[in-house]
């Protein structure tokens, strides 16, 4: 027994892997707004985005708190919400009784990659996670983030780097590290680069070669 607990090695790899095969960025400023257009959004809108099934573990609530405050010193605020969930009906008749016709529910869809090409920062604001999938294919599109500091997500978000993180009830710092990005171009811009490539250390490919590494290793061990 001492003899095998000697010899015990643990191995780590970034998760299963993630397909990124439909996750990846626009050419052009005017592809991106070709694809606003085709939406139904405009050129000059700031667009938020959150992929998540409603429920109460994502954290719509706290999004929904700070719409108002961040609509007074965002007028060009959107927001785009992807998926469905026992609570959406609740959040969109909570969007009606405000009159937040700035907030766009998809439902659910198959159009995420295109979704996330029109934005311009990716919100996740949820209690818990594992590893963040919807995450690493928004960011693979070159999305900076905005995201609660739990587990999950910093694995792939380091604060300050490609991304903001805050506490899951923190109202004042999701506010402001949203306001932050909103107010300069140029670090969503340099976040998002960073994020593409960041998205890669998650993807299958990434996985498989991980795994056939650890293999090849053991198998030569013997």
């Amino acid at each position: 027994m001492n003899e095998l607990k000697n010899h015990f090695k643990l191995y780590k790899i970034n998760g299963v892997g993630v397909d990124l095969a439909r996750f990846y960025p626009v050419d052009s400023l005017e592809e991106k707004n070709k694809l606003r257009e085709a939406h139904g959004f405009h050129i000059e809108d700031f667009i938020l985005i959150y992929t998540a099934e409603f429920i109460p573990r994502k954290n719509h609530q706290l999004l929904f708190d700070i719409l108002p405050s961040l609509k007074r010193i965002i007028p060009e605020l959107k927001l785009i919400l992807c998926g469905k969930g026992r609570l959406l009906e609740d959040f969109q008749a909570k969007a009606a009784e405000n009159k937040m016709d700035y907030v766009h529910f998809t439902g659910y869809t198959k159009d995420i990659p295109n979704w996330c090409r029109l934005s311009d920062v990716l919100i996740m604001p949820s209690f818990q996670e594992g590893l963040p999938i919807a995450m690493v294919e928004a960011i693979a599109t070159g999305l900076p983030v905005v995201a609660s500091n739990i587990r999950g997500h910093v694995d792939v978000i380091k604060d300050c780097i490609n991304g903001f993180l805050f506490p899951p009830k923190d109202r004042e710092g999701f506010i402001k590290a949203i306001y932050t990005l909103y107010e300069n171009p140029m670090l969503r811009q340099e976040m998002g680069k960073r994020n593409i490539e960041v998205a890669q250390n998650f993807s299958v490919k990434k996985a498989v070669s991980a795994m056939a590494d650890i293999y090849h290793e053991l198998i030569y061990s013997i």
